[in-house]
């Protein structure tokens, strides 16, 4: 009877399980065993960093200490050499101008050298050209308007001309005064007859300076000149094999195009000169293409060249008549801007094609950084920035 009955409980379990008692909290007790054993182990708990030891904190601090040193030392020792480290760039770039002249003489049979040497030669000669023709028309023409200070002063303070209501209305003369006295300085180093010898002295040390500055240029300027092939071959053997003919092809579209530049310098320039020649001839000014040459030459020189050559030339004008002069003065001013805003850009865009626009903003950044260095220099590295981001930029940017 008891067998019957435990078949019928057998039967009416479910189909795999144990019918002996315990039987079920063993099987699940083997299950969560499983399942424990299957599971992920459970992520490490963070450990937390113990703080720095003593020396740690010390040496990272020593570390920290030495790099602002380094950064301090190479900082102040590139503004120590700044106004060298630009006559350098400034003769690479006139060297840059001039290699174009020396590779045609050298496709015509000259050898490079001499090529060099003729080059130089008549840069030589023409500056040395130049001051012959400048400076005695220049000492002649400072004593005549030191003669007619005193008539000018008094028809400054004629208030029956138009000049004398300009210069009541305007202080003009006491302007002048005030600027020549502060540029003179303290007359404590003066002679007995009043004469600023400490503005002498500044103006000395300013003449030397340039002229130390310009023999610097000029040789350099040849040195670079004779081994421009050399200096180009080196800087493109730092260029990795697989991109160096692309590099080669931009960097010597890169020196085009700096010779582009010296060459629309050199056009503004003598637009500038012939300009000032015919306005002094028209005016009756003496000495007007020896004018005309001074301003041509200082041209040259972005942003303060015209202003130095139209303040010279409206000085001679003095001598003439004080509305010659005020004519003088108008029209400087006049051509400055039209110069700056119309005409280099314009220039530019031909022989560098660079854009107008761009031409006027690197011109103001490159003078508000570098001073006159700066705005010579502004252009061709628009130019070569120009170049690289057409040829290489914006290529890989459509590429992605």
């Amino acid at each position: 009877m008891s067998s019957d009955s435990d078949d019928e409980v057998a039967r009416d379990l479910p189909q795999g399980e144990d019918p002996r008692p315990g039987a079920a909290d063993a099987s699940i007790e083997d299950k969560e065993r499983a399942a424990h054993r299957s599971a992920p182990p459970p992520p490490k708990p963070l450990k937390v960093r113990d703080g720095w030891p003593t020396r740690r904190i010390f040496s990272a601090a020593c570390t920290v200490a030495a790099g602002f040193f380094l950064v301090y030392f190479f900082a102040t020792l590139l503004k120590a050499v700044t106004s060298e480290l630009m006559l350098v760039v400034l003769s690479g770039v006139i060297a840059a101008g001039l290699d174009p002249v020396v590779a045609l003489l050298t496709r015509r049979g000259l050898k490079r050298q001499w090529s060099v040497a003729l080059v130089a030669t008549v840069f030589i000669l023409a500056v040395v050209g130049f001051f012959a023709a400048i400076v005695p028309p220049i000492v002649d023409q400072t004593g005549q308007l030191v003669k007619a200070a005193p008539d000018i002063s008094k028809e400054l303070q004629d208030r029956s001309t138009l000049i004398g209501r300009l210069n009541t209305q305007y202080h003009l003369l006491d302007t002048v005064t005030s600027r020549l006295g502060s540029s003179s300085g303290s007359t404590a180093g003066s002679s007995g007859s009043g004469l600023p010898v400490g503005g002498i002295l500044n103006v000395s040390a300013a003449i030397f300076g340039t002229l130390v500055s310009s023999l610097t240029v000029l040789v350099l300027t040849i040195y670079f000149l004779a081994n421009m092939p050399g200096m180009r071959r080196a800087v493109y053997r730092t260029i990795p094999a697989s991109r160096r003919e692309r590099a080669v092809l931009l960097g010597d579209e890169i020196f085009a195009r700096v010779g582009g530049y010296v060459l629309g310098n050199i056009v503004t320039s003598v637009i500038a000169g012939v300009g000032t020649m015919v306005f002094l001839e028209i005016a009756g000014v003496p000495y007007a293409g020896a004018l005309g040459l001074l301003v041509a030459v200082l041209d040259l020189i972005p942003i303060v060249g015209s202003t130095i050559g139209g303040t010279l030339v409206t000085l001679v004008a003095l001598t003439v008549s004080l509305p010659v002069a005020v004519a003088s003065l108008v029209f400087y001013v006049v051509y400055r801007l039209l110069e700056d805003y119309l005409l280099t850009p314009r220039v530019m865009n031909r022989t560098v094609h660079v854009p107008p626009v761009l031409t006027i903003v690197a011109l103001l950044l490159g003078g508000a950084l570098f001073g006159i260095e700066g705005a010579f220099l502004a252009i061709p590295v628009a130019a070569a920035t120009e170049l690289v981001i057409s040829e290489v930029v914006w290529p890989k940017l459509d590429s992605v």
